[in-house]
């Protein structure tokens, strides 16, 4: 038997409905791939192959070891001239195989990719995402230095060639691995934004926060200074992008992103502080300082406090049951705070805005995600 021409690869763990709702998807597509491989990395319980069609396979691996693995073992398992990845919680228009299959043919392009969209629902992390992350050349058709790795096409040729995703073992960002190793080989990234695609996925705020850290805390802990400078520092990689982002929360009439964005903020602050203290590059004192000034923002918000602080917990960070600060370092660090008080966004997140985000707690409908496990050690 001939190898089948067109493979499609995605992966599963714990999410079997994304999984067989993704393989339901495919018999609308336009052009419908030759081979489906499933691989289950380490489900419990395991992935079930009642009701797949005849050309599914399921590779499954043990233990669940992250989507690196995952796609590698897909990819690499595929038998078709052309491999389509897709992240079982991703869907594609039906036409978005057609349409990228004449540009994967082109000599020098090395992978193809579409416009991406996060758009499970109307809860406020979807709501979040949709205007500030996850969304990937919504407009553009030509060459791009970034194909994200939601959905993606390419030659099984070219990822024998340049040996996939070579050494890279992180259990996330290997589509980035993937682009710099193609454009390293030479090849051209394509976009046709015509294409289109949706993640679905819904998740918390609590895991929100962990996910998009996971993605940047090693980069940003491996540049941090230690002393006088760190505060700085931190403020300028972390506080510093917080800031426009309140202009655009206001902008926009979502008052709630603002929320997100100081939680955000404490997590990311303290796991560098904590990182800070086992390395020498901070001090007891100047943590201690940081926790003083977040108490002070919330000082007249007791109800945005008691939810702000049950986030934390569940985010994996105890609040200290008592302080010795030193909160000279933090005085500029807290510079929209006066913004948030003397506006009234503070007095509305403690009333109406904690009344939103209990009501939203309390609908309990996320969806499973391996980033709420997930930790930020640096070896």
């Amino acid at each position: 038997m001939s190898d089948p021409a067109i493979s499609l690869c995605t992966y599963t763990y714990n999410d079997a409905a994304f999984a067989r709702g993704l393989v339901e998807s495919v018999k609308e597509w336009t052009l419908r791939p030759d081979e489906l491989v499933i691989v289950d990395d380490g489900s419990i319980p395991p992935f079930e192959a009642q009701g797949l069609p005849a050309s599914a396979r399921i590779i499954r691996l043990e233990p669940n070891r992250g989507i690196t693995r995952a796609k590698r073992s897909g990819l690499c398992a595929a038998r078709g001239e052309y491999i389509m990845s897709m992240d079982c919680d991703t869907r594609v228009a039906p036409d978005w195989l057609e349409l990228n299959l004449a540009h994967v043919q082109r000599p020098g392009i090395g992978l193809v990719g579409g416009a991406l969209l996060y758009a499970s629902g109307r809860d406020l992390v979807s709501r979040y995402l949709s205007r500030f992350g996850d969304n990937h050349n919504l407009r553009h058709v030509g060459e791009v230095d970034f194909i994200p790795g939601n959905a993606f096409l390419l030659r099984r040729a070219v990822w024998e060639e340049i040996g996939g995703f070579g050494g890279y073992r992180e259990t996330n960002c290997q589509d980035h691995a993937l682009c710099r190793r193609m454009t390293g080989f030479g090849y051209k990234l394509f976009s046709n934004a015509r294409a289109r695609a949706w993640q679905l996925r819904r998740i918390p705020r609590t895991t929100l926060c962990k996910r998009v850290w996971k993605w940047c805390h090693k980069a940003v802990k491996a540049d941090m200074p230690g002393g006088g400078r760190l505060v700085p520092y931190l403020f300028e990689v972390l506080a510093r992008p917080m800031i426009s982002r309140f202009e655009d929360a206001v902008d926009l009439g979502e008052p709630l992103f603002i929320y997100v964005e100081l939680l955000y903020l404490a997590h990311t602050v303290l796991d560098c502080l904590d990182h800070g203290l086992a390395r020498g590059l901070a001090t007891a004192g100047v943590r201690d300082g940081f926790c003083a000034r977040v108490q002070g923002v919330f000082s007249a918000s007791p109800r945005l406090w008691a939810v702000f602080l049950a986030d934390l917990a569940r985010i994996g960070r105890a609040w200290p049951e008592s302080l010795e600060p030193d909160t000279g370092p933090w005085e500029d660090f807290f510079m929209f705070e006066p913004l948030l008080r003397d506006s009234g966004l503070l007095a509305w997140l403690d009333c109406e805005g904690a009344r939103q985000l209990l009501v939203e707690d309390g609908r309990a409908d996320y969806h499973f995600s391996s980033y709420a496990q997930a930790t930020f050690e640096v070896d």
